[in-house]
């Protein structure tokens, strides 16, 4: 029976995964629970289990693919023939005699053939299209050999082919800056081989430019940037006296623990607009602004109201490596993004996704920090917005909570 495994829905806002590595070939044995790909959403990079024991028997897409949600990437078959359990046959001491005599005859030598021997056509070996064996023995090119040796898919295509006969005229990093610049290979006289070197001096002569693809983390950042956009906002600018000693744990840190005490007292900056319904929650859940290799992500610091210095120092060191899931970026209400460590004096931040507001954070110079509040119009009124603010310059200044 063949089992489908599609592409999750791992957001209410994705419509398409990118896939990242696959970690089976075709052919591979899968157990229950065997990590199969890792994809990338718009906000993360998840593993992809089967739920199910097989042999993985179509991969049907590409490292970089993207699929839309929902449909197959993987063809699993879980009718496995298994092997006999009948045990082999016992024979007495006369049968064992009579076997090996039976082995032990010397069958008659077969008669000449008199059939012509049929003309020595090579043929491509190996498993491919037939197109792609056409190509290759055009090109004299060894499909068994080279799928033995792992540089041909065990299904080879035209398209594999080709880029084995590109190898005898391009460098491996000659290729590379092809398929990054998407240069065809036509643009050149294949009669000679190609260096990293000349296709630069390629790109420069002709102002070629790079074309990045965007990641899933880039569509979704721009996808919100766009919807921020849209929203009815207004700025609150305040200086925060620091009044408290920063000793141990990281200046961000005390900032999560005020700020997440301070919003118990104000619903709206625990609340979120849901279709046509205001809904406020009973904890502090903040996103952070988080800068990784991966890229920027607003990891949610959840039920921030109830935890310890410690606990909220931990997190921080910790966001910034581990790997990432839809928990981990989900759920907040009111945003914090601090510049300040880059010696930025002041700068205003667009709000988060569903959150009703954000926090923007530049250096603390002489104790003080220049902050700028975005608060969405929608769910926190200026009243609102300025006791909450005020309350907060208020904590920062007597060191509450800390």
């Amino acid at each position: 029976m063949k089992y489908e495994i599609t592409m999750p829905v791992l957001s209410d806002t994705m419509d398409k995964g990118k896939l990242i590595k696959w970690h089976v070939k075709e052919g591979d044995s899968v157990k229950k629970g065997d990590v199969i790909a890792e994809v990338e959403s718009d906000k993360a990079i998840m593993e992809v289990q089967t739920f199910k024991d097989g042999v993985v028997e179509k991969l049907l897409a590409k490292e970089g693919d993207e699929i839309e949600v929902k449909k197959p990437i993987a063809i699993i078959e879980t009718d496995i023939p298994l092997a006999s359990s009948t045990p082999p046959k016992t024979l007495s001491p006369q049968q064992k005699e009579k076997e090996e005599k039976k082995e032990t005859k010397i069958s008659p030598p077969p008669a000449p053939s008199l059939q012509p021997k049929p003309l020595n056509v090579i043929k491509p070996k190996g498993t491919a299209s037939p197109a792609a064996k056409k190509e290759a023995q055009k090109a004299g090119i060894d499909i068994e050999k080279l799928q033995k040796e792992g540089t041909l898919p065990k299904l080879a295509h035209l398209k594999d082919i080709k880029e084995e006969v590109l190898k005898r005229y391009f460098t491996p990093k000659a290729l590379k800056l092809l398929k990054e610049y998407r240069i065809d290979a036509k643009s050149f006289d294949l009669n000679r081989k190609y260096s990293e070197e000349d296709i630069k001096d390629f790109i420069q002569k002709n102002n070629i430019p790079q074309i990045l693809p965007l990641s899933s983390n880039q569509k979704a950042v721009i996808k919100t940037v766009n919807e921020s956009l849209k929203k009815p906002s207004f700025h609150i600018y305040q200086t925060l006296s620091i009044g408290f000693e920063k000793k141990e744990f990281k200046l961000t840190a005390y900032i999560l623990k005020i700020v997440a005490n301070v919003m118990q007292n104000h619903p709206k900056t625990r609340a979120s607009l849901k279709e046509d319904t205001l809904q406020i929650y009973p904890n502090s859940n903040i996103s952070v602004a988080v800068d990784r290799e991966d890229g920027l992500y607003m990891a949610v610091l959840k039920n921030a109201q109830k935890k310890s210095l410690q606990e909220i120092n931990d997190w921080l060191k910790d966001i910034k490596t581990k790997k990432l899931t839809k928990e981990d970026l989900e759920g907040s209400t009111f945003g914090v993004s601090n510049l300040g460590m880059f010696q930025i004096e002041a700068f205003d931040a667009l709000i988060n996704q569903n959150d009703s507001a954000i926090m923007a954070l530049g250096e603390m110079r002489d104790n003080k920090i220049k902050a700028v509040f975005t608060f969405d119009h929608r769910i926190v009124n200026g009243t609102q917005a300025a006791k909450f603010v005020k309350e907060l310059k208020e904590a920062f200044m007597e060191g509450k909570y800390v």
